[in-house]
């Protein structure tokens, strides 16, 4: 497999993108920016969620209103992530931060699409003063939880074989 994705970072993009001296600082500072913007947007949601902050609006509009800014930011992390992982193929898909990271923002996705729906579906969400129930709160903290796991395991991804040892593939002897 390391042989495989170490051709495909041989190809001429992969190429031009590793030996530039700007592309992958550049994506990497984006990468962290987007990553920034979901999070504070997400922890806002969350806030509202749990009664600490925006009293003055419902759950549905702080949701709405901080909504474009997680979709937007989204984009970005994909955009920046796929050009990263073109650059270094084998440092990004053979570590094991990196598919545990996957594996988290495929749940944060699917926790995400869930509370959306509940938000414009539940009349508790429209009411300025509507709170959220227990079961939604519990959610609400794992969600920031699985956030802020993200954060780490894609800082993590550099140092994969010094974190995980003889789990990473990328380690050497």
């Amino acid at each position: 497999m390391m042989k495989v994705l170490s051709d495909f970072g041989q190809n001429p993009i992969s190429l031009a993108m590793a030996s530039s001296s700007w592309v992958v600082p550049a994506m990497q500072s984006l990468h962290i920016m987007a990553i920034a913007v979901v999070f504070f947007s997400v922890l806002t949601v969350a806030m509202r969620l749990l009664g600490f902050a925006w009293a003055g609006q419902s759950v549905r509009q702080t949701a709405d209103r901080f909504a474009p800014w997680i979709l937007g930011a989204l984009i970005v992390l994909a955009f920046t992530g796929l050009v990263l992982i073109l650059a270094e193929p084998v440092r990004e898909l053979m570590a094991v931060s990196f598919w545990l990271k996957m594996a988290l923002l495929v749940l944060a996705i699917i926790i995400s699409l869930r509370f959306t729906r509940s938000v414009r579906c539940s009349p508790v969400y429209q009411d300025q003063n509507g709170q959220a129930d227990a079961s939604t709160r519990r959610v609400t903290i794992v969600t920031v939880g699985v956030w802020i796991a993200i954060i780490f395991l894609g800082r993590f991804i550099a140092y994969d074989p010094l974190i995980w040892g003889r789990l990473s593939p990328l380690t050497v002897g």
